[in-house]
């Protein structure tokens, strides 16, 4: 069975997309699917290359979808598959009552609203069941999708997350993970860290090393590596490939939000968070109100109020193990990473039931 999966990841939008699209293309794969990525532009074909997948390249513009679908429909037609799963903030209606005549589609949404016609609607996000799908779907007048698939328990994590791996659980802290996304404009990873660099010089932080992840698309790369040289405290970590390596490692964690906080609550390894962008908001602000996952704000907004809050909950998270003990257990309730496997298994069989009405 062929599926097409339609995202990007460039500069501009980070890594996310793509990062939980390929996810889901794993575990396509070890259920027998051909899976072929079909991109705007070529920025990321080197990681999908790496990872085994085709990237069909349009060379068209990611936020404007309507203006691929001449190049689309032309690959579409050499090469057709039985469902498109798309993966973008920048759908528009047309765009999907378009691609719907050619396969069914499923549909990555992390916003609840505009509805969009689609056979699948997949919303792994800790509010995802909290939004009002009926409702914007009836007001939009667009038919209810066939299958909703909502919640953590669809969370797309790569099938490492999924084999019962848990972050390091002792007494006192000695290693923290800093992931900050793929492209930090902000340079939150290197702020943070010359913060906690000014308290190690106090005599704070004795003995714990901070793992900081530099992204892809990180503009801030040389100033991470100067502050590495200077503090043996700070570990860069580039290029990585086995996350869930390092989050065994880590007893607690600083992120932003995205897939990775369902890696972390995976991996069991308790975090303070915060976001750059508004759409990203919910999710912060639900961990808040339902664990004891701080967030710490929009750096974007408020930079220094944000750092203040990031330095302080870590604080808190280094020194209280009652507390790091009550985030792993409300971190179990929340998804046990078999998600990317759960899709998975309903996209072959939405491709199958086209197959049976074609025979």
């Amino acid at each position: 069975m062929r599926i097409i999966i339609r995202a990007d990841g460039n500069v501009e939008i980070a890594m996310g997309h793509m990062m939980r699209c390929l996810s889901i293309a794993d575990a396509l794969r070890a259920l027998g699917a051909d899976v072929v990525f079909v991109t705007a532009g070529d920025e990321s074909r080197g990681l999908l290359q790496a990872r085994g997948y085709e990237d069909v390249v349009l060379g068209t513009s990611y936020c404007d979808m309507e203006s691929e679908l001449g190049a689309f429909l032309a690959y579409f037609r050499q090469q057709p598959a039985r469902l498109i799963l798309i993966d973008s903030y920048f759908v528009t209606r047309k765009y999907m009552e378009v691609l719907r005549t050619w396969a069914r589609t499923a549909l990555l949404d992390d916003l609840g609203e505009p509805a969009y016609p689609v056979d699948i609607l997949i919303n792994y996000n800790i509010y995802a069941q909290k939004l009002p799908y009926r409702e914007v779907f009836q007001k939009s007048g667009i038919p209810l999708p066939e299958q909703f698939l909502l919640g953590c328990a669809y969370a797309p994590l790569r099938e490492q997350f999924g084999q019962g791996r848990r972050s390091a659980c002792r007494e006192m802290v000695q290693d923290v993970l800093i992931t900050t996304g793929g492209g930090d404009a902000e340079n939150a990873a290197g702020a943070l860290c010359g913060r906690i660099a000014e308290e190690i010089k106090e005599g704070r932080h004795r003995g714990i090393r901070y793992h900081v992840i530099c992204g892809p698309f990180s503009g801030h790369r040389e100033k991470l590596r100067l502050l590495a040289a200077g503090h043996s405290a700070f570990l860069i970590h580039e290029n990585v490939t086995c996350m869930w390596e390092l989050m065994e490692q880590c007893d607690i964690a600083v992120s932003a939000t995205g897939s990775t906080m369902y890696e972390l609550c995976s991996m069991r390894l308790p975090a303070v968070c915060f976001y750059f962008a508004e759409n990203q908001r919910r999710m912060a602000e639900y961990f808040d109100r339902f664990t004891e996952i701080k967030s710490a704000g929009n750096i974007a907004e408020n930079r220094e109020r944000v750092l203040e809050g990031l330095l302080t909950r870590l604080t808190r998270l280094e020194e209280d193990g009652q507390l790091r003990r009550r985030i792993r257990e409300q971190m179990e309730t929340l998804t046990d990473g078999l998600g990317a496997r759960r899709i998975a298994e309903s996209l072959i069989l939405a491709g199958m039931e086209v197959e049976n009405a074609n025979a």
